[in-house]
């Protein structure tokens, strides 16, 4: 069995995704406005919306008043 080693890029991509939920949720319960996540590959929309819904499974109610919006250019 082979593993993959993580690349810096991964971790940076990683960790600016983690920054645009946070941001996203701490929006929304400030202001109570539902909130939206543009992304433009279907791979991104859908690890963002299973981490919204690990997040919302878990207590995080703000979670299910954030959308994740995908936007291509075809």
């Amino acid at each position: 069995m082979t593993t993959k080693k993580t690349t810096t890029k991964h971790k940076r991509n990683a960790l600016f995704w983690s920054g645009l939920i946070a941001d996203a949720v701490a929006k929304y319960k400030s202001t109570h406005v539902p909130q939206t996540i543009s992304v433009g590959s279907i791979k991104t929309a859908f690890m963002l919306q299973d981490t919204l819904t690990s997040m919302a499974l878990s207590g995080d109610d703000a979670a299910w008043n954030i959308e994740v919006k995908l936007e291509t250019l075809h």
